[in-house]
């Protein structure tokens, strides 16, 4: 089965590893064989890697991005999942949590980089964060998060080894 990507003028995407660039006009690729593919809209740069489920986003990224697996290690997204399941309770979450983990072990990487998106999207409304820009499917930004912390966010950054919160 074949994919076909329609890509906007100057539009970048990764395949296997090595940056595409479109041309100056709208282009379409047929990518005929398995690929790694990832638009440059979806992927989660370095710098906004800044929270714990975003941390285990661009471990899961990186599998993906990175040909050689001793660039994007499986071992490092589950380390990230690890630490999440100490922080995240509610069955919705831990259900995302599973899914996410599975699906990297069967080696659907795409799979588990969409349900890690919704626990981005979560937890960004949770600590009052900006969701990434390329996150966000309807375009309009939401509005600046309060500079003050809440205990309970404070807590989701750095949970106490002992106690568990309920998320």
């Amino acid at each position: 089965m074949s994919l076909i990507l329609k890509l906007a003028p100057g539009e970048r995407l990764f395949i296997n590893g090595a940056v595409v660039t479109n041309g100056d006009r709208r282009a379409y690729l047929m990518v005929e064989t398995k690929a790694q593919i990832v638009r440059e809209k979806d992927v989660l740069l370095p710098e906004d890697a800044s929270t714990p489920v975003r941390r285990a986003y661009f471990a899961a990224q990186n599998v993906l991005l990175n040909a050689q697996s001793s660039l994007g290690s499986i071992d490092a997204f589950l380390e990230q999942v690890a630490c999440l399941r100490g922080v995240f309770l509610k069955s919705e979450h831990t259900l995302l949590l599973d899914e996410a983990e599975q699906q990297m072990r069967h080696g659907n990487t795409y799979r588990a980089l969409a349900a890690l998106r919704d626990l981005v999207m979560y937890e960004s409304v949770l600590l009052e964060l900006d969701p990434p820009q390329r996150f966000r499917r309807d375009g309009t930004p939401r509005p600046p998060a309060t500079a003050e912390l809440s205990l309970r966010d404070a807590a989701l950054r750095h949970p106490p080894s002992d106690a568990k919160m309920s998320r």
